[in-house]
């Protein structure tokens, strides 16, 4: 499948890069500055990147987040990521770094059909999780 974070993304839409990622306005906003941070190797979930790209994506966005604070009239940003299935069709794993408003009624906008899930077996499974 053609992935457009791969192979469409033109060098000047680019606003800032580094050894993994590249910043990118979105092209259909939630909010004026909303941003895409997105892996320059393809990934499709979270949970694939080796960890040196993880931990540049974790700085990334405590970066471009302070700068979003400081430089704009918002009271914070929004971080949300897409990975798997989730996601447009030809796209990979990204983050969103959304600036928002107190006001900005942006969780009333959402609505989201509930699904029962297993919790229990997720929480036996956490339990047993070595992080390190």
């Amino acid at each position: 499948m053609h992935c457009i974070f791969c192979h469409d993304i033109l060098e000047e839409n680019i606003l800032y890069q580094t050894e993994y990622f590249k910043l990118v306005w979105d092209i259909d906003p939630i909010q004026t500055g909303h941003l895409l941070i997105i892996s320059k190797e393809h990934f499709t979930s979270l949970s694939e990147l080796p960890l040196p790209v993880l931990h540049e994506l974790a700085e990334v966005e405590q970066t471009i987040t302070r700068l979003l604070e400081q430089t704009l009239p918002i009271d914070g940003v929004t971080l949300a990521r897409n990975d798997k299935d989730l996601m447009d069709k030809g796209t990979h794993f990204h983050s969103h770094l959304i600036p928002r408003k107190k006001d900005d009624c942006f969780w009333e906008q959402i609505v989201i059909s509930q699904h029962p899930l297993p919790l229990e077996a997720f929480l036996k499974h956490l339990k047993h999780t070595n992080t390190l």
